[in-house]
């Protein structure tokens, strides 16, 4: 959920400051999305979470699809962080350094927040604080301080899976690879496989990662947009007759979203009140689902109403978020700034 700074490596001659305003759109949207997922959560989730709640006149029961937005986003993204990889253990190390700190930090936040501000049924032990830490809890089977960690499970999957495929030069031919995929998603779809195996291969996401991953190649320039039809098309083909009805629509959406967006025409998405954001959401993401419950929970249990409530957790939630970005931020430009004044190792003197 992070910038993606354009590669000069998978650009044609004239890429510049018109593809990075396409990037800069790509935050925009980030940022949407964060926030539809968070209005979900507090004007229609919120009522299976805290029994009883009130919910506001209007529910943005849609916003769910937030999350199916950030999994194409996340598709769009990782080639162009691989094309600029040294290596899987760089990679690996890059990834960790961008998730990990906020994680660790909104983790600990909402822990203690919980214990704090109940409700009891939200609450966390310290083993469970410690159980979440890899950021692998469905992989692991571990209860989640925060149900909307889940979806960062599936991230992490897709980042191992995409840096073995890059490793294997896959990523040269990823519409192959993508079609390969959709048939590993058919054939589980006749076979009815268990919830890991599913898991493994993220059968159930596999469309909207690969949506963003053939649309990047038309952004890159690597492919004009009518040589991706055809997998488009079987992506399309897929989603209508293994997915559910609301897929259905988000496959119609995501579609020509993410083709203007490949072809720099949703600039409006680039605003930087919605890059501001983008540059929050994965902080905001990690912090707003129960934190916002137990803020909301306990303010309605004094008598302020659900839309009140709302906005008191969006402030709240979106301050923290702020906080703990500024602070990550500052502490990677720290990091930067040492790394690049630490002497190399062929610049040291030979010892005798």
């Amino acid at each position: 959920m992070n910038p993606l700074t354009p590669d000069t490596t998978v650009m044609p001659p004239h890429a510049g400051a018109v593809r990075r305003d396409r990037l800069a759109a790509l935050d925009g949207l980030r940022g949407l999305s964060a926030l539809a997922v968070c209005l979900f959560h507090y004007t229609y989730m919120v009522q299976f979470m805290i029994p009883g709640a009130p919910l506001p006149a209007a529910q943005v029961w849609w916003g769910c699809y937030g999350v199916q937005l950030f999994f194409a986003i996340s598709g769009f993204v990782i080639l162009g962080s691989l094309a600029r990889t040294r290596n899987v253990p760089s990679f690996a190390r890059a990834r960790a350094m961008r998730l990990l700190p906020e994680y660790w930090i909104a983790m600990t936040v909402t822990a203690a927040l919980l214990a704090l501000l109940g409700p009891t049924r939200l609450q966390v032990s310290p083993i469970d604080w410690l159980w979440n830490l890899p950021m692998l809890q469905l992989w692991s089977m571990t209860p989640m301080i925060d149900g909307v960690y889940w979806s960062l499970n599936l991230e992490v999957g897709f980042y191992a899976a995409m840096a073995l495929i890059w490793r294997l030069g896959g990523t040269r031919r990823i519409e192959t690879v993508v079609l390969c995929w959709l048939g590993v998603k058919w054939l589980f779809w006749l076979t009815e496989p268990n919830f890991r195996l599913a898991l493994l291969f993220l059968t159930d996401q596999a469309a909207f990662f690969a949506i963003g991953l053939v649309t990047y190649r038309v952004w890159s320039g690597e492919r004009h947009w009518t040589e991706q039809l055809p997998v488009i098309a079987a992506i399309g083909v897929t989603v209508f007759l293994t997915d559910p009805i609301h897929a259905h629509w988000l496959f119609l959406g995501m579609v020509p979203l993410f083709l203007l967006l490949a072809k720099g025409r949703l600039g409006w998405l680039a605003h930087p009140v919605l890059i501001w954001m983008g540059w929050l959401s994965y902080p905001f993401y990690l912090l707003h689902g129960a934190i916002g419950y137990a803020v909301i929970a306990r303010l309605e249990s004094v008598g302020i109403g659900p839309l009140l409530a709302t906005l008191v957790a969006l402030a709240l939630t979106g301050s923290l978020a702020f906080g703990v970005a500024t602070l990550c931020e500052r502490a990677r430009a720290l990091a930067a700034r040492r790394a690049t004044k630490r002497p190399s190792a062929t610049a040291a003197p030979a010892l005798a």
